[in-house]
């Protein structure tokens, strides 16, 4: 189970996405759901780890949010 750094926190924050808060992050990062079952649900779990891992990369590379 991927639980949030606080410093990822930050960074989804600073980003300022209005769908993508620490918390819908958290929430859906971790679920796995099936596309054939539940679509809407598998899309929105594919779309949170897609920002996930490029909060994990924007930390990873030292990028600073102005």
């Amino acid at each position: 189970m991927i639980t949030l750094s606080e410093k990822e926190k930050k960074v989804i924050e600073r980003l300022g996405d209005p769908l993508y808060t620490p918390e819908y992050i958290q929430k859906w990062v971790n679920r796995d759901d099936n596309v054939m079952i539940n679509p809407a649900a598998a899309m929105s779990a594919i779309g949170a780890k897609g920002f996930y891992t490029a909060v994990k990369d924007i930390i990873i590379r030292g990028i600073t949010l102005v």
